[in-house]
């Protein structure tokens, strides 16, 4: 008998066919592609996967489900761990990583991603639908945030479809969908750890001007003229430069 999903592990089994078989279409998969699902669950999207690739890395932190996974998928490598505790130092490059990931982790999970983008190609994740549209957010919307310009400046992010909440086992409260994220190998030449802070600060206090929300980490008079050399409004609020405005800012603000 499988295990029932437990809430304490978020988890919300993937249960509806054409989902799934729709989430490994957009997945692209190839004879020589080396794949890594987060949380595989009851095996779901594992069996789907297993026979089209040449390697499928299945890592799952429910000791629950490990032995049903094991007798049922023997050609799948089963790792029994935390996602999150799990060295992915020994993986070769261009990896992709697929997985229905659970909402209280999916920050950590997209930061571990980054952490390890030199080798990973691209992700496909299944996720709640209110946080894709925080990791696509375009400047000006209220989703639009340190979030988004975090997750995009590391990656391209693209929302694939719309997933309703009762194709799900235990069905969520909300929908979710399919994202696809492809990590970007070259980068912009600036001070990340500068440029982060920046964009915090500013959306820290989002409804202020962005000349006020930032004159507590910078001299004002160097902001304003930073603002007026890039022809930024120095009345412009967080939510309305681009990602590209944050990390000029950055440049000119860092000499």
């Amino acid at each position: 008998m499988i295990p029932r999903a437990k809430k304490h592990l978020g988890q919300n089994f993937l249960i509806d066919g054409r989902i799934q078989q729709k989430i490994i279409q957009a997945c692209d998969l190839k004879a020589d592609d080396i794949i890594v699902e987060i949380g595989p669950g009851q095996g779901a999207l594992t069996r789907l996967m297993a026979s089209d690739v040449k390697r499928l890395i299945a890592v799952e932190t429910d000791r629950d489900l490990i032995e049903s996974l094991c007798s049922n998928l023997p050609s799948v490598e089963i790792v029994h761990a935390d996602f999150l505790k799990w060295d992915m130092g020994h993986l070769p490059d261009g990896i992709k990583v697929i997985g229905n990931i659970p909402y209280y982790i999916s920050t950590p999970i997209i930061e571990k991603l980054i952490e390890n983008r030199k080798r990973i190609s691209t992700a496909f994740l299944t996720v709640q639908l209110e946080f894709a549209e925080r990791l696509a957010a375009k400047p000006g919307g209220k989703d639009y945030g340190s979030l988004t310009c975090f997750v995009q400046y590391y990656m391209d992010v693209k929302v694939l479809f719309r997933i309703k909440n009762t194709c799900f086992r235990p069905s969520p409260k909300v929908d979710s969908c399919c994202v696809r994220l492809d990590m970007k190998h070259q980068l912009q030449d600036v001070d990340e750890k500068f440029l982060f802070k920046l964009i915090q600060t500013a959306f820290q206090q989002r409804r202020k001007t962005i000349i006020n929300s930032l004159k507590g980490m910078v001299d004002k008079e160097m902001l304003g003229k930073a603002l007026a050399d890039l022809g930024i409004k120095s009345n412009a609020r967080p939510e309305q430069l681009t990602l590209s405005n944050y990390i000029e800012l950055c440049k000119c603000l860092v000499l």
